[in-house]
């Protein structure tokens, strides 16, 4: 019960980050279109402003001009008369706005003379005096200007040149028309309002259906996470991507490489448990097999511990081999520890001088030969010593007593030579064909054992390689193996 809380657990994680992913995608296409509406609203409402502009400073020429029309001579003189009808067109209906006083007539007029002397309308409304410009677009003169009313309310005023005939003959006057254009921002302002209402309104059905698209774009993930927990822990087969997105390709390419690393390490550790099973099976049955003969006294106690004691010793070196060799198959990223300088031909001096017992036991002529000048390396010491001592107890293993072995170090281009030889009875040809696999025997019972694959695993990590062959030189018999290192700069 408590694997499936966790699975449970794990499935709904994988939903929640698969609904953030959903939520950073409306997030990210959310706040462009909403700075776009934002900014559209801004520029509609900027064009409803002068386009409102426009079309009611075309209504004050209109009015100035039908209130010029209506200046007539009246016993003899000019008299003006604003007819209703021009009332109309600035009803209070049409321009009603929070900020006008209730029976506030929407129209502002003053007609005087061009030297500010009063004619009709407005006697408190400031005069415009002198002669307007001529305004092309409207083929007369005539001038556009604003000002602040009483209360500091902004109006808007065209000044009107009209010719109009009177008793001393022809006169010109101005004809001022205006109107509060509070009404004006008023429109402008529900243009905005209703052109951001549609907009939103746009905007909340498209995310709703991002909201949609995303959630079906994102159900193969889903789809995907629910089988992979669903899956028993053996199972380490790679997930099929014929079914899943393009997108998603990259992901699963990457889990699938881990699965089958994954799996290529529980497979060594596997074989690592079943070979150290048999390899540690034979040396307990002999090492009870030595005890029991002691304590029925079948041999002499001290035969017998002498026995246990050798038998203990190998099996001392297999468990150490053991473990040096998962060390090795657990790749190069655990393996680098200590990176050193090393002078090659002095760690090989110094493996001699280890291993200088098993030499002597078995009466050898032993050669070290190398350059007369320092050999320098830098990289893993332990490493490398490991492998040469694996590998010159094999050749000591397999020496004839009184036979000659040597060690000898050399260079070819980019590379250092670590040569291990002996003048043995050589490889036998099962045993070479599989030569670098661990446990394996030949002819005699004599085989690789475990150290050639230790010695190959460590070459690898160390970017090297490791060969092992026959001797074919002349009147020359035994194996000769050579581990080869590239040359590194040794910093001072």
């Amino acid at each position: 019960m408590a694997a499936r809380r966790t699975d449970g657990t794990a499935l709904q994680d994988a939903t929640a980050r698969a609904f953030s992913l959903r939520r950073r995608l409306l997030i990210w296409m959310a706040v462009p279109l909403l700075v776009f509406v934002l900014f559209d609203a801004w520029l509609g409402y900027r064009n409803a402003l002068q386009t409102t502009q426009s079309a009611y400073d075309r209504l004050l020429v209109t009015a100035a001009h039908a209130l010029g029309d209506m200046i007539r001579l009246e016993r003899g003189e000019l008299q003006v008369t604003l007819p209703h009808s021009a009332l109309e067109l600035y009803s209070t209906d049409v321009r009603t706005d929070l900020r006008e006083q209730p029976g506030r007539s929407p129209l502002l007029y003053r007609v005087n003379f061009l030297n500010g002397d009063f004619l009709a309308g407005d006697a408190a409304l400031p005069a415009y005096t002198g002669l307007p410009p001529l305004n092309v677009a409207y083929a007369s003169r005539l001038q556009f200007y604003d000002r602040d009313m009483e209360g500091g309310e902004p109006a808007r005023f065209v000044a009107l040149w009209q010719p109009v005939e009177s008793a001393e003959g022809m006169r010109y006057v101005v004809v001022q028309v205006g109107e509060y254009v509070s009404y004006r921002y008023a429109i402008g302002r529900a243009l905005l309002w209703n052109t951001l209402a549609r907009q939103c309104a746009l905007l909340l059905l498209l995310l709703v259906a991002m909201w949609v698209v995303a959630t079906a774009a994102l159900r193969p993930l889903r789809v995907l996470a629910r089988s992979v927990e669903q899956r028993s822990p053996d199972d380490l087969q790679p997930i099929a991507t014929a079914a899943t997105p393009e997108e998603v390709g990259p992901l699963l390419a990457a889990f699938n490489g881990l699965l089958a690393r994954v799996d290529g390490s529980r497979q060594r550790q596997q074989r690592f448990v079943a070979d150290a099973s048999h390899q540690l099976r034979t040396p307990l049955a002999v090492l009870q097999l030595h005890a029991e003969s002691g304590l029925k006294g079948d041999v002499p106690a001290r035969e017998a511990l002498a026995s246990i004691a050798d038998t203990t010793g190998r099996t001392s070196r297999v468990v150490h081999q053991l473990l040096m060799w998962n060390r090795a198959q657990s790749g190069q990223a655990d393996l680098v520890q200590m990176v050193e300088s090393v002078e090659l031909l002095g760690l090989m001096r110094d493996v001699a001088v280890e291993v200088s017992p098993l030499l002597a036991r078995g009466q050898l002529d032993f050669s070290l030969d190398g350059p007369e000048t320092p050999a320098p390396w830098r990289g893993e010491r332990w490493m490398v010593e490991e492998i040469l001592k694996n590998l010159l107890t094999n050749a000591i293993q397999h020496a004839p007593q009184r036979s000659v072995l040597g060690m000898r170090l050399g260079e070819n281009g980019q590379e250092w030579e670590l040569e291990v030889w002996d003048s043995g009875e050589g490889l036998a040809k099962a045993v070479a064909e599989r030569l670098f696999e661990p446990f394996i025997t030949g002819g005699g019972g004599k085989g690789a054992g475990l150290g050639l694959a230790i010695c190959r695993d460590l070459a690898l990590a160390l970017g090297g390689t490791l060969s092992v062959r026959n001797r074919t030189g002349a009147g020359q018999t035994g194996v000769s193996a050579v581990l080869r290192l590239p040359k590194t700069q040794v910093e001072p």
